[in-house]
């Protein structure tokens, strides 16, 4: 197949990844020199550890992990290591809403306070919130100001308790006329879902995504990670690494940041998306659904190639489309990169904040395109 050029690839992501290209060039994929150049990269930065895989043509053909669990465990990473995604979590939550959507269940152009009319109104253009701004955050809803990692809640109600009265409540514009990205905004789309589905959020995504796509290795609850699969997170300089104080885990922020999961089952969420909403005969979204999802419908002004869509960005460079979702929080680092067209994706994530993140995203992307740099 025609696959997408190193240059017009890293032209999209410019603006994150700080990546030029050097030529454009194809070739095979060559997954021992992509391994040594990690293995590479990792020990130079002294990154403690990440992992990565990669999906070319519909197929995954790379998945490997690189360093260990916690700095000096001796506990090596593996593609079934679970880490902290942070705001991937975004684009799972959004599919989830359009699930209910196509089903009948939600009209996403209906008022908030509609749908959740518990949801405490403190000035009156709250009113005007639909479910379509949150998902491009264009709602004006604020951002979160603490998460308490340090003082986690773990009880069944916590999310509607944020959602609905103690998140932060004063708009910064006007419903529709800018956008701004809002953490907060995610966590109501997640007690959203458990109002229409009368599910916990966690367990409506882990019945409806999860289950279908045999993501065996996924949850929102960390509590429910097997100690044998779990990752610290890092932080620091080369030389003077530490494990963060406080794992990112708390409740009420499930739906805009605790996603737990590995390269494996992300690259199946990867794929049913490439394949159209479905994988092994399984459909989690109609391939309709799934275009109206991804559709650009914003443009961002700090970044010229891409655009705002619900859940997503979307970026496009001389006809080659991107949809990503980079992850960021305290010891994480995690990027989800999907090309549709060409049938191609990579899923990255580490457990230190100080890990190299642009070369290593152009060592697999170079690999992916056959350009050696």
């Amino acid at each position: 197949m025609l696959k997408i050029t190193t240059m017009r690839l890293f032209g999209l992501i410019v603006a994150i990844a700080g990546a030029s290209a050097s030529a454009e060039s194809t070739g095979d994929f060559n997954a021992a020199a992509l391994t040594e150049k990690l293995s590479d990269i990792q020990q130079e930065s002294q990154t403690v550890g990440f992992a990565i895989s990669i999906i070319d043509d519909g197929e995954l053909i790379y998945a490997q992990g690189f360093g260990e669990k916690a700095l000096g465990g001796g506990d090596p990473i593996t593609t079934k290591s679970v880490f902290h995604w942070a705001s991937v979590s975004k684009p799972l939550v959004a599919t989830g809403i359009m699930q209910l959507a196509e089903r009948g269940k939600l009209d996403i152009d209906t008022k908030l306070v509609d749908v959740l009319p518990g949801y405490v109104v403190t000035e009156p253009k709250q009113k005007e919130i639909t479910i379509r701004q949150i998902l491009l955050h264009t709602s004006g809803m604020p951002d979160v100001e603490d998460y308490g990692w340090d003082k986690p809640e773990f009880d069944d109600g916590a999310l509607q308790r944020w959602a609905l009265k103690d998140s932060p409540r004063a708009l910064l514009f006007e419903p529709g006329t800018e956008r701004k990205y809002s953490n907060v905004g995610f966590e109501v789309l997640g007690a959203v879902i458990e109002r229409v589905s009368g599910k916990s959020f966690e367990q409506y995504m882990a019945n409806n995504i999860f289950a279908p796509l045999k993501m065996n290795n996924t949850t929102f609850i960390y509590p429910d990670v097997p100690p044998s699969r779990r990752t610290q997170g890092h932080s620091g300089d080369p030389g003077a690494k530490t494990a963060v104080d406080d794992y990112p885990y708390n409740r009420r922020h499930a739906p805009s940041s605790t996603l737990n999961t590995n390269v494996e089952d992300m690259a199946r969420y990867a794929l049913a998306l490439m394949n159209g909403g479905a994988l092994d005969g399984v459909r989690i979204l109609e391939t309709e659904t799934l275009a109206d999802m991804w559709a650009p419908r914003w443009t961002i002004r700090e970044d010229p190639y891409s655009a705002a869509t619900m859940g997503w960005v979307h970026a496009d460079q001389n006809g080659q489309r991107m949809l990503r979702h980079f992850g960021w929080d305290d010891g994480f680092r995690s990027a989800l990169l999907i090309m549709p067209d060409e049938g191609q994706a990579i899923l990255f994530v580490t457990n230190d904040e100080g890990a190299p993140f642009s070369p290593l995203l152009r060592a697999a992307l170079a690999a992916l395109t056959g350009d050696g740099e």
